[in-house]
């Protein structure tokens, strides 16, 4: 039984760094989000105070560019929450192993406990038995 314990922690240690990588990768993602919201802010203040035609075309189509970077980097975003919360339950699914596995093992220790109680009495009994009947006769 231990070894089964064991292995269900380290599985719930597994899907802990795991859960722990798939958060990173999505922060990651979020971070790359925001600097592309950021590149976009500073596009539109730079063809705010631009003049020429040929300047304004670049920069609409570098921000046209840029917002379907943003749209494909949601999506990617949205992807990786879906990621984290597979993650989570599975953490939460190996926890719950791990615990039933710890009830299990505490039960069998209580049993293993009692039943070498009951046996220690039986042979105190025994013994007495035998004692009180060489004093008898």
């Amino acid at each position: 039984m231990e070894k089964v314990l064991d292995w269900r922690s380290d599985t719930e240690e597994e899907k802990k760094k795991n859960l722990g990588q798939v958060q990173q990768h999505k922060d990651q993602q979020e971070t790359i989000l925001q600097r592309l919201i950021g590149e976009n802010i500073k596009i539109k203040n730079d063809s705010l105070s631009t003049n020429r035609i040929d300047v304004l075309r670049r920069q609409h189509l570098y921000k046209n560019m840029i917002d379907e970077k943003i749209i494909h980097q949601k999506n990617l975003i949205t992807k990786a929450e879906k990621e984290v919360e597979v993650a989570r339950f599975e953490l939460m699914e190996a926890h719950k192993d791990r615990k039933v596995m710890e009830k299990l093992k505490e039960k069998e220790y209580i049993f293993l406990m009692e039943k070498e109680k009951h046996e220690e009495q039986k042979q105190l009994d025994e013994m007495a038995t035998l004692s009180f009947g060489k004093t008898y006769y």
